[in-house]
């Protein structure tokens, strides 16, 4: 008899470590007394599978689906503080069209591969800075900005507290080509 599944892989955006510090030390501001999250743990969930028991074949095929995916750089913006009553995150008030386009390709080669998103998943931009027993609130902050060079996939180790990236890929400069035969077909 098997345990509770100890894994969940999800793909992400990330923001330059010395950013993450700064975001996390922000979370105090809100009167956080609770736990905050480590800067290597701030992230913006792009895609997200079920948890499982076994990650080393879905890995495999994950790490393909990133593989097959290109992408320009794009800015993220998250211009808005939220605190529920158990965590303070960050979001952005306007869309990030590139973060939604990556989520679109990354999406479009999973279920093309018959890999299924997470149950009950809805797509809301966002990065968790901390949680805590709180009061909801929602403030408007000087936006925390960053050029997005890079998504990751990341399989967690559920209830040890522990991310380890699993693949890395590099997005494009804009004046780089380097798109796919789909999108070049699509243009005939």
């Amino acid at each position: 008899m098997s345990g509770p599944p100890a894994h969940r892989l999800f793909f992400a955006i990330r923001p330059p470590l010395t950013l993450a510090r700064q975001m996390t030390n922000a979370a105090h501001w809100f009167g956080n007394d609770g736990r905050v999250l480590r800067p290597e743990h701030v992230h913006v969930t792009v895609d997200i599978l079920d948890d499982v028991e076994d990650v080393e074949t879905l890995g495999r095929r994950m790490r393909k689906i990133g593989e097959e995916v290109a992408h320009g750089m794009f800015r993220a913006c998250f211009d808005l503080a939220v605190g529920s009553p158990r965590s303070i995150a960050l979001r952005p008030r306007r869309r990030i069209g590139g973060l939604h386009a990556l989520r679109e390709r990354i999406v479009r080669r999973r279920q093309a591969a018959g890999i299924a998103e997470r149950r009950g998943y809805r797509f809301s931009p966002h990065t968790t800075l901390g949680y805590w027993q709180g009061q909801p609130f929602s403030e408007r902050i000087a936006p925390v900005e960053w050029e997005v060079r890079e998504f990751v996939l990341i399989h967690s180790h559920l209830g040890q507290t522990r991310h380890e990236i699993i693949g890395r890929w590099a997005l494009r400069d804009a004046g780089e080509s380097g798109d796919s035969d789909e999108d070049q077909l699509k243009l005939l």
